[in-house]
């Protein structure tokens, strides 16, 4: 039960703005094997750390967002 309220508030705590410029990230990157999302430029689109954006995006991929993806700093 835990596991299932879980899955459904996490997405919510999310951090929506640099999980969007990610996503736009990851759509433009090449998809022949694993999309790149460049942290430099995610945490310059949306003014956070390094850090906080690979947080977010490591976050998200747990609940299946970003799959397959590859993060460069």
């Amino acid at each position: 039960m835990f596991e299932t309220i879980e899955a459904s508030i996490k997405p919510l705590t999310l951090n929506s703005k640099i999980l969007d410029a990610a996503y736009e990230l990851y759509l433009q990157a090449p998809q022949d094997s694993y999309p790149v999302i460049d942290l430099h430029t995610l945490s310059q689109q949306t003014g956070k750390s390094l850090l906080s954006c690979r947080n977010e995006i490591v976050e998200a991929n747990k609940i299946g967002r970003f799959p397959n993806c590859a993060l460069k700093s």
